[in-house]
């Protein structure tokens, strides 16, 4: 895989330099966001690792998702998509919970992503945390996201409720696609 230079490092770079991003910002980033996977997407690509550290920060602001070596193609389902029984590909904290299960995936999954990487964003942190990773799975697949409003209490309740709907456990409880998750952002 060959990936550009992106000059401004990657989000988690600027989310620990800075802290939590202003919410507009947080928006923008995430919209753009939206547009690199909606083009992989109509492409037939689905990323299954979005987060902070695979989407990348120009100096001007540009944001790109970059680091699709997990990704896989919609068109053909050949792929596994597990390496071995009993492992998943992708990170667990930003992972939904059908990717943690191995069950198949679909674009509501790199939405999931997206909630996660938006949490993130506007708190500094993941909506699930485990001090090993079988308690941080077990949170991932069996417990309610906080509301980012009540980590950050400026956050507007129209985009704690999207970003709570991104991260639903159930993908049809997810937006449908990108362009419905925009629309609501």
């Amino acid at each position: 895989i060959a990936m550009e230079l992106v000059a401004g490092g990657t989000l988690t770079e600027r989310i620990q330099r800075q802290g939590p991003m202003d919410i507009k910002e947080a928006v923008d980033t995430c919209l753009q966001i939206i547009a690199g996977l909606e083009i992989a997407a109509a492409a037939g690509v689905l990323h299954r690792d979005v987060k902070p550290s695979n989407c990348f920060a120009n100096t001007d602001g540009v944001v790109k998702v970059g680091d699709f070596g997990l990704s896989i193609s919609t068109m053909a389902r050949l792929e596994p998509q597990l390496t071995i029984s009993g492992s998943f590909l992708g990170t667990p904290a930003f992972s939904s919970p059908e990717q943690l299960r191995g069950d198949d995936l679909d674009v509501r999954s790199d939405i999931y992503s997206v909630g996660v990487t938006l949490y993130y964003l506007l708190t500094g942190r993941t909506p699930f945390e485990g001090d090993n990773l079988v308690k941080l799975l077990a949170t991932v697949l069996e417990k309610a996201p906080e509301s980012p409003a009540k980590l950050r209490r400026d956050i507007p309740r129209g985009l704690a409720r999207a970003v709570l709907r991104c991260l639903a456990k159930q993908p049809a409880q997810r937006f449908k696609d990108y362009a419905e998750l925009r629309a609501a952002l």
